[in-house]
């Protein structure tokens, strides 16, 4: 490579070493600074979104994401009421994204202030169907007729696995089929390296045509081989994601708050998906089915993924009438059917004795059909029938000594939250401070467990996505875990992995 400023060097005695030295500098510190990220607009077709436009400017926005951007490139969105889920339904550009560790993002520009509403009767608000996005700072409402506010599923008459997919700071409400889900399209294309982060879902399970849940992914399909955390669900409030009747007349129901559903492909044959998932510092609250589920990690051929279920903060679940629940699987947070589990540091906490259709009695903890590669530890359980920690048909699996149960946690004030309201707010914490002070332990034993505020400061963190650090998200969200375990910054880590 021959740069400009190179040239004047020429001819003024310096040595073919030197300049071979200058020239890696060169090289070196362009390689460094990071090719400069673009800003996109996009507006309603109202105030004068147009695909015809170019888009570089708030005077000429596009209407639709649906244009070629690079990773690290902004489509900032106009502050509007009146965007339309058509413009959104796998309207999606190609990103460009040769080290394959960033998105592009769609973003508002003022948070909870761009909104997506009137969907039809199955029809989803926003539908991503191309890899390397980021959705950031929406809102989306839904009615008990339409389909998921956020469906992430391949697109294309020849799809593939489509993976590097981010939604950080955004609202959904009300919507019938799910709040987020992610799905494969065919036995061969699915949906990898997700991270749902800082977003609040409320209401999303409202449909009966199909069971729901708050967040599902669900059977997920490898894009690569690399270690480390690929799908990633972190901050988020998930609450009061209930089905309004029988689902299809299906047993089990759903109505999790957060559920990773079949990594293991046993209902579609798919295949065993094998890499690491994290459901981590979430509020789940008040939903129909268990908080936080992790189902269906054991069958087929090993290796199955290592799942972490930590920090999070669950209680009053399991409170649908309507879920038709085996007796062995109403647990605030449920293991059922999988392996290679590890749940610690979280606080679960039911609200009533006795929960579902049948009435069965909820348990803070349960595990059912799992093995001696499951591992609870760590946790705060209370119960107010005194159920907290079951297990069925699981050789090989007993509770840690170190789980603290028995102990209320006294919640400053344990009641379901209100319908989010967050237009002024600047983030869903800030929106969501109210639950976060109603949820917080005034037990000193039951405060270093469950959902924590995140910090603003880098920490070192084995189970934070490397990935998610060349990724601009909002501050305040999660707590970024990007430091090395070597570096002199990193405080020690408390965090307890079983390594296998």
């Amino acid at each position: 490579m021959k740069l400009a400023w190179i040239d004047a060097f020429l001819g003024e005695g310096r040595s073919a070493i030197e300049m071979k030295k200058l020239a890696l500098i060169a090289l070196f510190t362009l390689l460094a600074c990071p090719v400069r990220a673009t800003t996109y607009f996009i507006a309603p077709a109202s105030i004068g979104g147009s695909d015809s436009n170019n888009g570089t400017s708030a005077s000429a926005p596009w209407l639709t994401p649906n244009h070629p951007v690079n990773c690290g490139d902004v489509i900032l969105a106009a502050a509007s009421g009146d965007y339309a889920p058509a413009n959104f339904l796998y309207k999606w550009g190609t990103v460009t994204c040769p080290a394959r560790n960033n998105v592009a993002w769609l973003k508002c520009e003022i948070f909870d202030a761009c909104k997506i509403s009137g969907m039809a009767s199955g029809q989803a608000g926003m539908a991503v169907g191309t890899s390397y996005w980021g959705v950031q700072g929406w809102e989306i409402d839904g009615t008990s007729i339409s389909g998921p506010c956020v469906l992430v599923y391949p697109m294309g008459s020849s799809p593939t696995t489509m993976h590097h997919v981010v939604f950080a700071n955004n609202v959904l409400n009300g919507c019938g089929l799910a709040g987020f889900t992610f799905n494969p399209a065919n036995k061969t294309a699915g949906v990898d390296y997700i991270a749902v982060v800082g977003n609040i879902v409320y209401n999303a399970a409202g449909g009966s045509s199909y069971c729901a849940s708050g967040i599902e992914v669900y059977e997920p399909i490898a894009s690569d081989s690399l270690t480390g955390t690929h799908i990633y669900i972190a901050g988020n409030f998930s609450y009061a994601n209930r089905e309004p009747r029988l689902c299809s007349g299906k047993a089990p129901g759903d109505g999790e708050g957060i559920e990773f559903d079949t990594w293991d492909g046993s209902q579609t044959g798919t295949p065993v998906y094998s890499y690491q998932g994290v459901i981590d510092n979430n509020m789940l609250l008040s939903n129909g089915g268990p908080g936080a589920e992790v189902y269906g990690n054991s069958a087929g051929t090993a290796p199955h993924s290592n799942v972490f279920v930590r920090q999070n903060t669950v209680w009053g679940n399991n409170s649908d009438p309507n879920e038709v629940v085996p007796g062995f699987a109403v647990g605030e947070i449920l293991t059922l059917s999988s392996v290679n589990v590890q749940v610690f540091n979280n606080i679960a906490e039911t609200s009533a004795s006795n929960g579902g259709a049948s009435s069965r009695p909820i348990y803070a903890y349960w595990v059912s059909l799992g093995d001696g590669t499951d591992v609870d530890r760590q946790n705060l359980g209370f119960a107010v029938g005194g159920t907290i920690e079951g297990i069925y048909n699981s050789p090989g699996f007993q509770y840690d000594q170190s789980n603290i149960f028995g102990v209320n946690p006294s919640f400053a004030n344990a009641t379901e939250p209100s319908p989010p309201s967050c237009e002024g707010f600047t983030s869903v914490p800030t929106c969501m401070a109210a639950v976060i002070a109603n949820f917080t332990p005034t037990a000193t034993t039951a405060r270093p467990y469950g959902y924590q505020k995140a910090s603003t400061s880098q920490t070192y963190d084995p189970l934070f996505p490397r990935w998610l650090c060349n990724v601009n998200l909002p501050l305040g969200l999660v707590t970024m875990g990007c430091l090395s375990a070597s570096s002199s910054l990193a405080p020690p880590t408390i965090i307890s992995v079983v390594v296998r």
